[in-house]
């Protein structure tokens, strides 16, 4: 990747939106503002983008979708993938999927925009360390511990064979639900989430 390119591509943005999850502000970009960025650094006939798979992952109340990047970059093709994944938007008062399209739209959305972070769209947006704060290997180190009743996390297998890593649960519960939970609790918190949005 040329220079030039890459500076088009990793450029800040002049606005960002913020949401905070598990007590954690985040910093993003939405997917119209990373094609643009694609369409302006790129041209719009030297980039692709295609899901490969998708599907629905039932124990987190999720769909998901892997996705691929292809970008020519000088005289130089590139390739990217990712998962994205959205958060299953349900009926309060039947608690039946609204729309699926939509939701898988918003997960293909999120892998766009993880396959581009990769060649540097809003890559300066990733979470740094605050001072103070331990280095990521020294957490990564740390088992993570359930906040309901502090066991520490374990890898969790589900019937369709994916595996979650300790810190993969722990991820997906501070975005969920606010907290580290293991995955007892973490099926508990989803069932009451259903319960009061029936």
């Amino acid at each position: 990747m040329t220079t030039s390119s890459y500076e088009a591509l990793s450029a800040p943005f002049e606005q960002v939106h913020k949401d905070t999850r598990g007590g954690v502000e985040l910093e993003y970009i939405t997917g119209e503002q990373c094609i643009r960025r694609l369409n302006e650094a790129l041209g719009v006939d030297a980039w692709s983008f295609r899901v490969l798979q998708h599907g629905i992952h039932a124990e987190a109340d999720e769909v998901w979708v892997l996705g691929e990047l292809t970008a020519t970059i000088g005289e130089r093709t590139v390739t990217r993938q990712q998962f994205g994944s959205q958060k299953v938007k349900r009926s309060r008062a039947t608690n039946a999927p609204l729309d699926l399209g939509f939701d898988l739209k918003g997960a293909a959305t999120d892998a766009l925009k993880k396959c581009a972070m990769s060649l540097g769209v809003g890559l300066y947006l990733a979470r740094r360390e605050a001072p103070g704060e331990p280095a990521r290997a020294e957490v990564a180190s740390i088992a993570p511990t359930c906040e309901a009743c502090g066991e520490p996390l374990g890898a969790v297998r589900f019937r369709d064979g994916t595996t979650w890593t300790a810190a993969q649960l722990a991820a997906h519960g501070r975005r969920k639900h606010g907290r580290i939970l293991c995955m007892a609790h973490y099926r508990q918190a989803n069932a009451a989430g259903r319960a009061t949005t029936a």
